[in-house]
């Protein structure tokens, strides 16, 4: 549940569900008023948990992303001393490649990425 509309879908289940318990001035057998203060009630109980799934999610998230990490390293860390430096330099060459490319050239991803794999190699050297 994270847009509007679920939010609003599952405000108006929990209504829905709790409509009956409650008396309405106005009421009959066939028709009852709405009661804008219940269904106030409910919209803050369905974003409430809405927020914790969201929040559910994300620590999910970081753990697999640390999870990935934590691997990447170990398997950076099992490479021979000599093929990790020789690793780090030629990324670092490409870095410096990639500095003097043309204006057209779009080299974001690619620096993102080889910084990340710079990164995972001087984590596992240390």
């Amino acid at each position: 549940m994270f847009n509007r509309s679920e939010i609003l879908h599952s405000a108006w289940a929990f209504y829905r569900a709790a409509r009956p318990a409650f008396f309405a001035k106005g009421d009959t057998a066939d028709k009852r008023m709405f009661l804008g203060h219940l269904f106030a009630k409910m919209l803050v109980r369905a974003w409430a948990e809405a927020k914790k799934v969201a929040a559910t999610l994300a620590a999910t998230a970081t753990q697999f992303v640390e999870a990935q990490r934590r691997a990447q390293v170990a398997t950076a860390a099992a490479m021979e001393p000599m093929a990790r430096s020789a690793r780090i330099v030629e990324i670092r060459s490409e870095l410096q490649v990639l500095d003097h490319a043309p204006l057209g050239v779009r080299t974001g991803q690619r620096r993102h990425d080889l910084g990340a794999e710079l990164s995972l190699l001087q984590t596992a050297a240390a």
